[in-house]
C-alpha cells in the first residue's frame, strides 16, 4: 500500500530502520567503540591473512563506522593490495582505485576521503561493505543509495564481507536485487553464510 510520493511502507519501515540503528551507532562511548574496532579488526586479520586475497577492496569510516584503518595499515604491510571505492555517479556500482595508506587524500561529493592518485582501477576479489545493519540470513541494510548493491552484482566472483556492530543484527526482509554477504564481522562474531 503506498503512503505518499511513490513510498511503500517497506521503504519507509526499512528508512526509520536505518535511522535507528545510526543513532544506535552514535550512542557507542568512545570507549567501548575503540575497544569494540580493536576486536572487529582482529577477526579481520585472521580472516584476511587466511584467505589470502590479491586485492581487498576496504572502506574509510563514516558516520561512526568501525573504524579499521590500522588494520588497513597492517595488511598493506603484509603485502595485501589495497582498494578504496570512488562513487562514479548516482545508480552506478563503485569504482575501485589503489590505496596506500599514507597517501594524500582528498573528498569526493559525500565529503568521504578519496585518494589524490586515482589513476590505478583495480578488481578486489575480496570486498569489505560497512553495514547500518545486517540480517540473520547476512543480508546488509546500507544507507539506501544501492551502491554496494550494484557493485556486488557486478563483481559476482568477489568475496562480500560486511562490517558491523553487533547492534546491527536485527531483523529485515532482503530487497528482490539485495545479496547476501559471505561474511560478517562483529566484535563478538564472525558469521559466515553455510555452504
Amino acid at each position: 500500500m503506498a503512503i505518499s510520493g511513490n513510498i511503500d511502507e517497506k521503504t519507509l519501515a526499512r528508512r526509520e530502520l536505518r535511522k535507528l540503528l545510526k543513532q544506535r551507532r552514535s550512542a557507542i562511548l568512545p570507549a567501548a567503540k575503540s575497544q569494540w574496532d580493536s576486536q572487529i579488526a582482529h577477526k579481520l586479520s585472521s580472516l584476511i591473512r587466511e584467505c589470502k586475497p590479491q586485492c581487498l577492496a576496504v572502506y574509510w569510516p563514516i558516520q561512526s563506522e568501525p573504524n579499521l584503518i590500522a588494520c588497513f595499515e597492517q595488511l598493506h604491510h603484509a603485502g595485501i593490495a589495497l582498494a578504496l571505492p570512488i562513487v562514479v555517479g548516482p545508480a552506478q556500482a563503485l569504482k575501485f582505485v589503489a590505496w596506500i595508506p599514507g597517501q594524500e587524500m582528498e573528498l569526493d561529493c559525500f565529503g568521504i576521503p578519496m585518494p589524490k592518485q586515482r589513476e590505478i582501477a583495480l578488481e578486489p576479489d575480496y570486498v569489505l561493505a560497512p553495514c547500518v545493519g545486517f540480517n540473520p540470513s547476512l543480508f546488509r541494510l546500507g544507507y539506501g543509495g544501492g551502491f554496494y548493491d550494484r557493485t556486488f552484482a557486478q563483481l559476482s566472483k568477489a568475496k562480500r564481507i560486511g562490517i558491523a556492530y553487533e547492534l546491527s543484527h536485527t531483523e529485515f526482509e532482503p530487497d528482490q536485487f539485495d545479496l547476501a554477504l559471505d561474511y560478517i564481522l562483529t566484535e563478538t562474531q564472525l558469521y559466515a553464510q553455510q555452504t
